[in-house]
């Protein structure tokens, strides 16, 4: 498999810089922020030839390949000892007690069976099928991955760096195959990265393993890791950049930390929105440690201005796509926006806001399988801060500060979208109190600080979003930050036996997810084994693949190569039209089809009106609409009438048609 090239090269960098650093985790964190950056401005610069293609991504990573072996055997030149440094396991396990090999392990055999879960399910998250996946394949059949016409605004706007990676494998694999491998290698960095964090916060073997213990066993990473959504890919990078910050830091006399940290903010923001709150109190802490350190001179200064190049160089391209068809950089629509900002800014509606986001992780009864013994809590919490919300003044379902179907405190979820992490959540408020209250922890300052900004990219979040259900996903990135701080606290507890009974109890109860995931699941009678391919794509929505199947086959009966999608109408922003698995059902085509969004009510018609999309012509569209949608009596493509030929009705949800042209 051609796609081995990508895994290749950031083995071959993590050599090199193993050899520098003699650190074989520290060179894992910057062999991969190296080759983010690689992967990025590679794919920018084809964009701009249009050679998004096979050929071009393949000579660009056999090109990288051969570089990094020519600066290694080079290295190893002047290196007079010769030898490789790796991890000496055979040491490791020495040096460690039995009960952390066994930790250790238990996060190798979770990650494994992750990773198997991965590889064997297709990518079937609800924002895969309408955007995560569907923006990959427009690329690929672009050639490009400038702005193109589309139903689904967040194909456009939204950071793509997740994307960019899924794009290089699916084009050196010829599937989508690996798509989830980017989010489940993301989980592995992380649980190296924080464990990394952890050491330079002071904290022993024992601490850094629990940090990896904590980080490894979160249920919403868990389901996440072997997924196309893009959480765990932007908490990677937030773990490196909050590495990065700490290392440069306490090694102020090292520059070339500064490109990581710049290339890891970089990043982070190139892949996900909420990477600009968590990354924000890293970089203010970053900023001012580095002006007070050259004694507010222009070194300082100096250094946040590179720092800030090289995470600007990064998002440009993004950036220019974006402003040159929204008027903003982030590119989020007023009625997108809409529905995720805050309107309202005042003291009770944010403590009304940091109460709801944390009461997300609240059913703690069900996390430890009491609820036969012990009344779960979600519903008198639920009640209580009912109550608390009439006495501050703030209405708890106000739609200025609530969106969608938030109903209140939530119960435990197998839902990558909507999962929460109870047992995680209760630690972290009883370590945070413990280290309240021991003034040799308290001592610590750096622990201190680094508390403080990853507790502040949580409120920042609070602060400015809408409390939703889905709001866990994005929880994530702080819970992934605090595993450092909760392995260096927990290493720092006398009461040894309790502690080890606390890691264990994170790796038995994180099993349900493991085993149990909503739409990927290996314990259930219908299972990813003994399930169809194509049945695991529409798991969400298994109604609409037979009307989607019946639809594909039609257009395919009349030998039809290009085909255009009406996906709704108005100037919606999409998230309700599965897009993706069509091109699925198309790929089964003997020839090769193109297919296109017809000209679609909303800004991004204007790319419509160049070529290519310009001159396409479709010989078959398929439409889809909801129950609330107006109807359609025609379709009319450039001067072309179209008329209904086939549709089927989904009572409850939509419909879906075919259109051929008019006969004349």
């Amino acid at each position: 498999m051609l796609a081995i090239l990508l895994l290749l090269s950031i083995l071959t960098l993590s050599v090199i810089f193993a050899d520098i650093y003699k650190n074989w985790r520290k060179s894992f964190l910057s062999a991969a922020v190296v080759w983010g950056c690689f992967l990025t401005l590679t794919t920018e610069i084809l964009s701009w030839l249009n050679l998004v293609n096979f050929p071009g991504i393949l000579l660009a990573w056999i090109i990288f390949c051969l570089l990094l072996l020519r600066i290694y055997f080079k290295q190893k030149k002047q290196d007079k000892q010769q030898t490789i440094f790796l991890p000496n396991v055979k040491l490791i396990i020495h040096n460690l007690s039995a009960f952390l090999v066994v930790l250790l392990i238990s996060i190798i055999l979770i990650m494994a069976i992750v990773g198997l879960i991965a590889i064997v399910a297709p990518p079937n998250t609800w924002d895969s099928m309408t955007y995560h996946m569907s923006r990959v394949v427009h690329w690929i059949q672009n050639q490009s991955v400038a702005h193109y016409p589309t139903y689904n605004l967040p194909q456009l706007f939204h950071p793509p760096f997740a994307e960019f990676a899924i794009m290089h494998l699916q084009i050196l694999s010829g599937s989508d195959r690996f798509a989830n491998l980017v989010q489940w290698f993301s989980s592995i960095g992380s649980i190296i990265g924080v464990s990394l964090i952890a050491q330079e916060l002071n904290a022993n073997v024992r601490g850094q393993v629990f940090a990896a213990v904590f980080c490894a066993t979160i249920p919403m990473g868990i389901l996440q890791a072997s997924s196309t959504q893009n959480d765990y890919v932007v908490g990677f990078w937030l773990v490196c950049l909050a590495y990065f910050v700490l290392l440069s830091i306490k090694n102020k006399n090292q520059p070339s930390l500064y490109f990581f940290v710049g290339a890891s903010l970089g990043l982070a923001l190139l892949t996900k929105s909420s990477g600009y709150l968590y990354a924000f109190p890293f970089m203010v802490w970053f900023g001012l440690v580095k002006i007070w350190q050259s004694h507010w001179q222009w070194r300082g200064w100096k250094v946040i201005g590179l720092t800030t190049g090289v995470a600007l160089l990064l998002n440009i391209n993004h950036y220019w796509r974006n402003f040159s068809l929204f008027d903003s950089i982030i590119g989020a629509p007023d009625n997108f926006s809409a529905a995720y900002k805050i309107e309202v800014f005042s003291v009770p509606t944010f403590i009304s806001n940091v109460l709801r986001n944390l009461a997300l992780h609240l059913d703690i009864v069900r996390n430890l399988g009491l609820q036969k013994v012990i009344t779960p809590i979600t519903g008198i919490a639920n009640k209580l801060i009912l109550i608390f919300h009439d006495l501050i003044g703030v209405d708890m379902y106000d739609p200025r500060i609530t969106a969608g179907s938030y109903r209140g405190v939530s119960g435990l979820s197998f839902d990558e979208n909507t999962a929460g992490n109870p047992l995680h959540f209760f630690l972290i408020l009883i370590l945070i109190s413990y280290f309240i209250l021991q003034k040799k922890l308290r001592n610590n300052k750096f622990l201190l600080v680094y508390l403080l900004a990853s507790i502040s990219g949580f409120l920042l979040l609070c602060l400015l979003l809408k409390i939703q259900i889905y709001q866990p996903r994005h929880h994530l990135s702080a819970f992934l930050l605090l595993a450092a701080f909760v392995g260096t606290v927990l290493a720092q507890v006398p009461l040894q036996k309790l502690v080890n009974g606390v890691a264990i109890l994170l790796i038995i109860t994180s099993f349900p997810w493991v085993f149990q995931n909503k739409f990927r699941p290996i314990a259930a009678e219908a299972n990813i084994f003994n399930m169809s391919r194509s049945e695991q794509y529409f798991i969400n929505r298994p109604q609409i693949q037979e009307p989607y199947t019946k639809a594909v086959n039609q257009i395919l009966s009349s030998q039809c190569t290009n085909v255009g999608l009406s996906l709704g109408t108005g100037a919606t922003v999409g998230n309700e039209y599965w897009e993706y698995p069509l091109w699925v059902l198309f790929q089964q085509s003997k020839q090769p089809i193109r297919i296109e969004n017809i000209p679609p009510e909303n800004v991004s018609a204007l790319k419509g009106q160049n070529p290519p999309y310009s001159n396409f012509t479709p010989c078959a569209i398929l439409a889809v609409r909801n129950r609330g949608d107006k109807p359609i009596n025609q379709l009319v493509v450039n001067n072309n009438t179209y008329v209904k030929k086939w549709s089927e009705s989904l009572t409850s949800e939509s419909l879906t048609s075919v259109w051929m042209p008019e006969e004349k």
